[in-house]
């Protein structure tokens, strides 16, 4: 397609991502913010790109509303999963620790791709923390031993501490095109002139404690593996797993 027709399609797509926000159909606003991604990168180009009024409101960098990362395992494992998400989704991330909250800080569209994808993810891991912590209990069975429940706990927290992890080694293999950098460059820039005007900093990865090796590797090969390119499906729904 030429300039133009990509212009005139993403019009499109972003009235279709605004209509379907207005009747709470989050499943396709999402489908629609996510083309809308994916054909800024492929053309190099971004919202401020479309010279519609209500698409140059879109490039501007908002907040979303604050993100619990309150856990019973721990509060480090739900920063540093939406933190890397948001850095290689053209977002950052703003961490309040007295209120145990996070913003996600990008423009509209992808702050939307990213909140979708982190909670997408949250049920994933959640899930394959407990089928991974069965296979260990069965393992510690053959050898005639026991798991208790504070083993049973440190297995699930160190699980979620590897899924970052893996998640971001899962991300890096896939290496951006040239305009996805560019993009990326100009996304960075955005952002921190949002966050020097408000005297905000980005959050940085938070610190774990001891954790168990079985429970992190673990966590960190479902991260590696986990399908970046399966999220949503039309309603919403979690679709796609492990790749």
């Amino acid at each position: 397609m030429d300039k133009e027709s990509v212009i005139q399609k993403i019009r499109k797509l972003l009235k279709l991502q605004y209509g379907a926000e207005k009747i709470g159909n989050s499943g396709e606003a999402f489908q629609a913010a996510k083309m809308v991604r994916k054909l800024l990168l492929e053309y190099n180009l971004s919202l401020s790109d479309i010279q519609e009024e209500e698409q140059q409101q879109s490039a501007r960098i908002v907040e979303t509303d604050p993100l619990s990362y309150a856990d019973q395992y721990g509060f480090s494992w739900k920063q540093n999963l939406l933190m890397i998400i948001c850095r290689y989704n053209l977002c950052s991330l703003i961490v309040c620790p007295r209120r145990k909250q996070m913003n996600i800080v990008g423009t509209e569209a992808n702050t939307i791709v990213v909140k979708e994808f982190y909670e997408y993810l949250l049920q994933v891991f959640r899930r394959l923390s407990m089928e991974r912590l069965n296979e260990a209990q069965n393992e510690y069975l053959g050898t005639g031993r026991f798991m208790t429940e504070p083993k049973k706990k440190d297995f699930l927290r160190s699980y979620l501490e590897g899924v970052s992890r893996g998640l971001q080694e899962n991300y890096e293999s896939q290496k951006p095109t040239s305009q996805e950098t560019g993009l990326m460059v100009c996304h960075k820039e955005l952002i921190k002139d949002y966050l020097a005007s408000k005297s905000i900093g980005k959050a940085r990865r938070s610190s774990a404690t001891k954790v168990r090796p079985d429970g992190f590797n673990a966590g960190f090969d479902d991260g590696r593996n986990v399908n970046l390119s399966k999220q949503l499906n039309t309603s919403g729904r979690a679709v796609g797993q492990l790749k």
